[in-house]
């Protein structure tokens, strides 16, 4: 197989400067989500600027332009991130594991972990952002647990 040739199921990839020609950046939407593969795969790197904290960089990928505002790539990433440090509180986790321990564990099959609600209230806050301005426009964003929250992944259709 050539090198230069595209293959037909594309993988995100780090950032190493403009797209390669032929790319399908800066194009109409092309096929159905969910039905089709995506023509591009758009990586979101996490941001380290805050230490530990799980969150992903602001910074607006250049691919989207044409299809989202950065103002709308902004609030998502910073709906996300918001999420994402309610999640890791520590404040939540303390009072959940100590409660576990004085229980010998038998509070965790009754109460739902701080943690494990606000992955849900993640997954629907993406499936709500996909529904309403992602998907419209021929882009879909990806679970990123999936990749354990190293980095946001953005098909492009």
């Amino acid at each position: 197989r050539n090198s230069r040739q595209r293959t037909l199921i594309p993988h995100s990839t780090y950032y190493f400067g403009p797209p390669p020609p032929g790319s399908a950046y800066g194009t109409a939407p092309v096929g159905h989500i969910g039905v089709h593969h995506p023509r591009e795969i758009v990586r979101v790197e996490r941001d380290y600027t805050g230490g530990e904290v799980i969150q992903f960089s602001p910074v607006y990928p250049l691919e989207l332009e044409g299809r989202i505002t950065p103002t709308q790539f902004h609030e998502t990433i910073n709906n996300i991130n918001e999420i994402l440090i309610s999640a890791y509180s520590l404040r939540h986790s303390l009072v959940y594991n100590v409660m576990a321990v004085a229980t010998l564990q038998l509070s965790t099959l009754i109460a739902t972990s701080h943690y494990t609600k606000e992955m849900r209230r993640l997954e629907r806050k993406i499936d709500e952002l996909n529904t309403r301005l992602y998907n419209p426009v021929g882009l879909n964003i990806l679970w990123p647990r999936k990749v354990a929250f190293l980095f946001l992944e953005i098909e492009y259709y």
